[in-house]
């Protein structure tokens, strides 16, 4: 088809870019900076000022609090940009209309628009080309404009200080869990990574903060102090109850300082919970600034999220198969406790692959907890660990592990191989992992990207 042909080929000219987030190497940190996003943004006359924004950091939970925020005021009847990453099966998942991704003649019409201008930024300027991830948020942003959206909401890549996503002046930031990843980009404490996510909070613009360990709030609370900035502390006065919960969801009771609300939320865990105390928080607060929100939207819109990836449930019986896109040690301690939480006590097979950069040995050690197998495997990722290492580091941590596969689709075979009726199939490691095991049971063609060096 003509149409896919044009797109594809917009893709591949896009990826001649560099692209950090899929290339096998990346620069130190020192070397990020927001002068070539800004000026790319002003040859195109800076349409992300134009629209007020939500903005959202986070080690966890980023993206889901985004999806949330953005479900809520489209109940209300807005039109909201949203931009996310990484996508699950296609690149035009990360710019959407509400929680739907633009089309495939959409994104090749942006990169035919944008593309003299990134061009031009990178011929022209003294800070070099143009990255992948700058060209994906400023077509976003442009996207946005042209749509004549009432609110865009933007997760921020890696980081928040120098994401590109930064040269926001949002109407109010919002920053979710925070725990230790991309360790040897962000730093390697809490208070590093706090002080590199916090970085979005800007000059008396309200900051929404979700609970945190007490060294990261302090950092964020001192910068928000320095910006004059007002902190609204989740934990303070946001509350949850979980009054019941299946594998089809959690029903909840929720109470805020201005109002109860109850419905059921499609999403599974605890962590889901605070998530969409963040995103409640959030919206009073855009409510406060004086935009209006419908009193029902935040129950509709709550009760009709969907982010999938995040402990996704793909098949119920015989045997249950969920996925998930833990990677990292604290969200993989979520993700056993969900699993524990909702399910009485099975015999898990787990299909695990991991990317590099993240702490794979320390990932491996809370399926300890489990009844588990662990059947290593290799994604599609360009930054995937060889299935052999993942292995040998699952042995080491005395889990039951069969021989590696170097594929996700060979070894979910032989997880079903492996799984009786009562048993779970559980994908997980990183959100590849997660995104080619759903493209197997939903028959998703898969977009294949070229190798990155």
């Amino acid at each position: 088809m003509e149409k896919d042909r044009a797109y594809y080929r917009a893709v591949e000219q896009t990826l001649t870019l560099a692209d950090f987030e899929r290339g096998k190497h990346s620069p130190k940190h020192s070397l990020f900076h927001l002068e070539r996003m800004r000026l790319l943004c002003a040859q195109l006359g800076n349409p992300q000022s134009d629209i007020p924004s939500v903005h959202i950091a986070g080690t966890k939970g980023k993206g889901t609090t985004a999806a949330m925020i953005t479900a809520i005021l489209g109940s209300s009847g807005y039109k909201v940009g949203l931009v996310t990453s990484p996508h699950l099966h296609s690149l035009t998942e990360r710019i959407r209309i509400g929680s739907e991704p633009i089309s495939k003649s959409d994104f090749t019409n942006l990169v035919n628009q944008i593309w003299p201008v990134v061009l031009e930024t990178g011929q022209n300027s003294q800070y070099g080309g143009v990255t992948w991830f700058e060209f994906m948020v400023s077509a976003a942003f442009h996207f946005f404009r042209e749509s004549d959206v009432d609110f865009q909401v933007v997760e921020t890549g890696l980081g928040g200080r120098l994401d590109a996503t930064n040269i926001l002046l949002p109407i109010i930031s919002v920053i979710t869990s925070i725990s230790l990843d991309h360790v040897s980009i962000l730093g390697d404490t809490l208070t590093k990574i706090a002080s590199e996510k916090a970085g979005i909070i800007k000059d008396k613009i309200p900051v929404v903060i979700s609970p945190q360990r007490e060294e990261s709030m302090n950092v964020m609370t001192g910068i928000a102090a320095d910006c004059n900035a007002p902190v609204k502390k989740v934990s303070d006065n946001y509350s949850v109850v979980i009054k019941n919960k299946d594998l089809s969801g959690q029903y909840l009771q929720v109470k805020s300082p201005l109002r109860n609300y109850e419905f059921k939320l499609p999403l599974l865990g605890i962590h889901q919970t605070e998530n969409a105390l963040a995103a409640i928080c959030a919206i009073e607060t855009i409510k406060e600034l004086g935009y209006p929100i419908d009193e029902d939207s935040v129950e509709t819109g709550l009760s009709k999220v969907c982010w999938p990836g995040r402990f996704e449930v793909l098949k119920t019986s015989g045997p249950t198969l969920i996925v998930d896109g833990a990677h990292n040690p604290y969200s993989m301690e979520r993700l056993v406790d969900t699993v524990n939480d909702h399910m009485d006590n099975p015999k898990v097979i787990v299909v695990f692959g991991a990317t590099g950069g993240h702490d794979l040995g320390n990932m491996l050690e809370p399926l300890k907890l489990m009844d588990s197998v662990l059947i290593p495997v290799s994604s599609r990722h360009p930054k995937s660990i060889e299935s052999a290492i993942v292995g040998t580091a699952s042995s080491n941590w005395d889990i039951v592990t069969t021989k590696a596969f170097g594929s996700v689709s060979e070894g979910l075979d032989h997880a079903f191989n492996l799984a009786g009726q009562n048993d779970l199939i559980l994908g997980t490691g990183s959100l590849s992992v997660a995104a080619e095991i759903s493209e197997v049971i939903k028959e998703i063609p898969p977009e294949i990207y070229p190798n990155l060096s």
